[in-house]
């Protein structure tokens, strides 16, 4: 696991699905038929009546002009100008050029990109490697939840309508459950564990969550073991950037599924700042100075 947060670990299973499904790069286009139709149809009819405006000047001017006018240098004066303007007229301009296309190629339909939010094709087999293989859990953990959690449970509700936090899962090896702090199912059956890890426990003060003291790589382990996809947040994190860390496990959803919904809706979130994670004795001198009260008060509910 990495030593840093946020930290994701993923099972094998979904590393190696991965790994020989890549999600495509194709682009979708939409084509804009219609401007196109409209504007070759205006420049053809403005050229028809610049051409009819022409030919009538030319027949109106032609019985008149020697009747009119005199002495004989006037009437050449006037079919010497009248031939230059037809001749500006009438003569093929230069190509105009835009960047490195020509005005012409505007005739041809306009092609725009479309955006592409999700690869059905890429979501059912990822979905049918996972049907019946995930661990479910039992119940509702009977565990009580971080100062932080509640707060961040509204947040993370707002932008993933089906995240449940607090659910058990029946560990063989333990006499009493896993806890998890939130779960996240997505419609492709990717399951995520989402846990928010606090460096000592509020009323005892004993070091929690830290890197050498091995719980939490077992504890990852039965659950990436059972196809379940573990995101790790500081308690921090969780509650001086709850959208940013919304942003992250959209990163990780749009990883694996290919679904950038969520993603694209955190496009203007700032990226979650890494934190360096903590060992027993770090624990020990934060507790000493209540650490945890430093970002706790600042949490936005």
């Amino acid at each position: 696991m990495s030593k840093f947060y946020p930290a994701v670990i993923y099972p094998a299973s979904i590393l190696s699905f991965l790994a020989n499904n890549p999600i495509s790069s194709q682009k979708h286009y939409a084509v804009n038929l219609k401007s196109s139709q409209i504007f070759n149809f205006s420049k053809r009819n403005t050229s028809f009546k610049l051409y009819q405006f022409l030919y009538f000047l030319l027949g109106f001017l032609v019985p008149i002009s020697f009747g009119a006018l005199s002495p004989w240098w006037l009437v050449a004066l006037l079919w010497l100008s009248i031939g230059l303007g037809l001749v500006c007229a009438l003569s093929p301009s230069p190509t105009q050029k835009l960047g490195n296309q020509s005005m012409n190629q505007i005739q041809t339909p306009v092609i725009k990109p479309k955006a592409v939010l999700r690869f059905p094709e890429h979501e059912a087999k990822l979905s049918s490697l996972l049907l019946n293989n995930v661990l479910q859990p039992t119940s509702k953990s009977n565990a009580p939840a971080g100062v932080s959690e509640k707060a961040f449970y509204r947040v993370l509700r707002r932008l993933f309508p089906s995240i449940t936090q607090g659910m058990a899962f029946d560990n063989p090896e333990f006499s009493y459950p896993y806890s998890a702090d939130f779960i996240l199912v997505h419609d492709s059956n990717l399951s995520i564990d989402i846990e928010i890890d606090e460096p000592y426990v509020a009323d005892t003060k004993a070091p929690h969550h830290c890197i050498d003291q091995g719980k939490d790589d077992t504890r990852n382990k039965f659950f990436t073991s059972n196809n379940w996809v573990v995101i790790r947040f500081s308690e921090k994190q969780a509650v001086k950037y709850p959208y940013s860390c919304c942003k992250f496990i959209a990163s990780v959803i749009a990883c694996v599924a290919g679904d950038l919904t969520y993603l694209n809706q955190l496009a203007n979130i700032a990226d979650l700042p890494s934190e360096p994670m903590w060992t027993i004795k770090q624990a020990k001198k934060w507790a000493k100075t209540n650490y945890r009260k430093t970002y706790l008060p600042t949490y936005r509910k």
